[in-house]
């Protein structure tokens, strides 16, 4: 497969709730206990609120052709299905759609079951994304994280015989206390199951999280850097193996089942975003929202569009990819920059670390272990 810019634009939903905040997590998200979802109606109102209003200040989004749906959070999962799918209805009906869009919804272990799947199905999710991290309680425990010993030990069977056949998981490494017998164990248990797509993240530490202030107050161990070091290094050729490719850095899949939708941030394709927290990608620029759910659903939505800096964002983005992409499609983005650019990666070449031929550029696999450094001399071109 050679990535491309499609031309296919995406939409995204943020649904802010949780069981629990996880202290690791940076992703905008509040923790409401196993209480119901608070006024979901206002929420999903506002959605409409927001899509309106973006209608309004980008008409040009009319002009898209969408080709992926992702509803992220938070955890999505608790999310009410009825009113979900009349938002994604009512989204569709303004807008234009391909008729194989990719429908993903985030759902976190507790929530999967036959039911929830089957019901899910049946509002068009034709992918599922679970954020499993691990099956090990004790380091479930350590990363602050909910986890419901039962419901965990099903979830893969849940996964593997549900009639949404593309399902993948999330798994993270360099937790304090982990070995690499205990992420192999997690790893071959979701290979067992015949998962398509595997998310294998770093634990990291975010600044402005909980984790992060347990840090300075030295309540927490950081994270094992050395097991990640090792983890980084045995995964390209461990999950090749078994028929997985790397296709960026942190995500594996099966042949063609990459996640449509997150390659569109990886390549800067345009993204509809919408929710509190969320931020999009259209003609007028960037967007953000706030991060706050009291604001959103007051009805403040982030009016602020920013030109994207592309030589950055091709760095932070495009260049973590580890299929062969076509770089002709991308220096459009960046006039002015084709020759610079294209000298940095000639001395890359020369040094083994990537191939570049004709437009089609490729990382060799090992230049993972120095892509920081790498990605970091794009940006100064």
């Amino acid at each position: 497969m050679i990535s491309y810019r499609s031309g296919y634009a995406g939409l995204y939903v943020h649904f802010p709730y949780c069981i629990h905040k996880c202290s690791y997590c940076d992703f905008y998200s509040i923790g409401i206990g196993k209480n119901n979802t608070p006024d979901q109606k206002t929420l999903f109102n506002n959605y409409k609120k927001e899509f309106e209003l973006r209608l309004s200040l980008d008409p040009t989004i009319l002009d898209y052709s969408f080709d992926t749906i992702f509803i992220g959070g938070g955890t999505p999962s608790l999310a009410n299905l009825d009113m979900l799918s009349e938002l994604i209805a009512y989204i569709k009906s303004k807008l234009k759609f391909t008729e194989n869009t990719e429908f993903t919804m985030e759902m976190n272990p507790e929530d999967i079951s036959p039911e929830k799947l089957s019901s899910m199905h049946k509002i068009d999710v034709n992918r599922v994304n679970a954020g499993i991290q691990s099956f090990n309680k004790d380091l479930l425990a350590t990363l602050d994280r909910y986890n419901d010993e039962e419901k965990y030990s099903q979830v893969l069977n849940h996964l593997s015989s549900s009639k949404i056949k593309r399902f993948g998981i999330d798994l993270i490494y360099g937790v304090p206390g982990q070995s690499l017998e205990m992420f192999l164990s997690d790893l071959n248990k979701s290979l067992d199951a015949r998962v398509t797509h595997i998310s294998l993240y770093s634990l990291t530490v975010e600044k402005g999280t909980e984790y992060a202030k347990q840090l300075k107050k030295k309540q927490a161990k950081p994270p094992n850097e050395e097991l990640q070091l090792e983890i980084l290094q045995t995964l390209p050729d461990l999950l090749a193996a078994k028929g997985y490719s790397q296709y960026e850095v942190s995500n594996y899949c099966k042949d063609e089942e990459e996640s449509r939708h997150n390659l569109k941030y990886w390549t800067m394709e345009k993204y509809l975003a919408l929710g509190p927290g969320a931020h999009g990608f259209t003609d007028k620029g960037r967007y953000f929202n706030h991060r706050s759910i009291d604001k959103y659903l007051g009805g403040e939505f982030g009016l602020a569009y920013e030109s994207p800096v592309y030589l950055d964002e091709l760095a932070l983005c495009l260049f973590r990819l580890f299929i062969p992409f076509d770089l002709k499609s991308f220096f459009v983005l960046i006039p002015g920059k084709k020759e610079k650019l294209e000298e940095l990666i000639y001395t890359w070449v020369k040094s083994g670390l990537c191939e570049y031929t004709d437009g089609i550029f490729q990382w060799k696999k090992h230049a993972v272990m120095r892509l920081d450094e790498l990605i970091l001399a794009i940006s100064e071109v």
